[in-house]
């Protein structure tokens, strides 16, 4: 209650009292963990008042990585579906697979490969497989069968871009943002397992798929269905038009990318579905195909 109390008065005083950026510099300086909590009650790419890259509140709020810099709050969960005959590994027969989570900007631009300036350090792919079977053997068994690499058995090189693309890009990832560990972890190790345990647990809360059987749009070699009627199965269920793009220059459906602004910092954070900055290279017909050399079906 008293922290609930206090988190009012703050809010309060910054309304009455002094400028929401006077306010800010404040709690930053003398109450660095109310300026957190207080951080969380912003939506990303909305907060009511400014959130200095600098600032212990941007541990708690996706931020810009640098001051002065663009504001990384836009974040995409992105999901490939593989129908090619040519993928060497194109995961379960009934399910998308994990494409990444990336931070874009409110704009709709994005960065990437951000070490210089978040400080984030990039790692190998042996690197973050080991690090997750550290800590996660869980985590990796599902990122073995649903993060996969259509071009290599072994999906660690993929997942080896994904991070030191976009893993470096978030504020809330940087290393001084993680103080609260699993025994024994370094701060480098709790950024990785961070970052992919995000990117997993928001795929699992979007499953495209199953949304778009329940709308009766369902694998097939031979029917052929409106982008339409996918695109409103899709914000029916997700609350928001995701981005579905088709392979290059084909009717066939191949990846999905789910768009939302987000409360907290990236990890466990509250996502608010919002519609796609970019228009489908669909054709107004798409197909579904069934997937070739699919491995064997996930539990929904």
């Amino acid at each position: 209650m008293l922290f609930k109390s206090s988190l009012l008065a703050a809010t309060a005083f910054a309304a009455v009292s002094a400028s929401a950026s006077d306010i800010s510099e404040v709690l930053h300086e003398r109450f660095p963990i109310l300026s957190c909590a207080l951080a969380t009650t912003q939506e990303s790419c909305h907060s009511l008042y400014p959130i200095a890259a600098n600032s212990s509140a941007s541990c708690c709020y996706n931020s810009a990585i640098v001051p002065g810099g663009k504001e990384s709050g836009l974040v995409l969960s992105t999901q490939f579906y593989d129908t090619a005959k040519t993928s060497i590994n194109p995961g379960p027969a009934n399910s998308t697979t994990v494409h990444g989570i990336w931070p874009d900007y409110c704009d709709g631009t994005y960065p990437q490969y951000c070490t210089a300036d978040s400080g984030i350090p990039q790692f190998n792919g042996t690197q973050i497989r080991a690090i997750i079977a550290k800590y996660d053997m869980d985590l990796l068994a599902f990122m073995e069968k649903t993060w996969t690499d259509n071009v290599s058995p072994d999906p660690s090189s993929f997942w080896e871009h994904e991070y030191n693309k976009h893993g470096t890009c978030f504020s809330t990832l940087r290393l001084p943002c993680q103080n609260i560990r699993q025994p024994g972890m370094t701060r480098e190790e709790s950024t990785v397992l961070g970052y992919f345990r995000e990117a997993v647990r928001r795929f699992k809360q979007l499953p495209t798929l199953k949304w778009l059987s329940e709308a009766n749009i369902v694998q097939s070699d031979v029917v052929q269905y409106n982008l339409s009627d996918v695109l409103s199965a899709l914000k029916e269920r997700s609350g928001a038009v995701p981005y579905v793009g088709c392979a290059r220059g084909t009717s066939r459906i191949s990846e999905f990318w789910y768009y939302s602004y987000v409360n907290g910092p990236l990890v466990g954070a509250v996502y608010h579905p919002t519609d796609t900055t970019f228009n489908s290279t669909c054709p107004p017909l798409v197909s579904l195909p069934v997937k070739y050399n699919a491995t064997a079906p996930v539990s929904a």
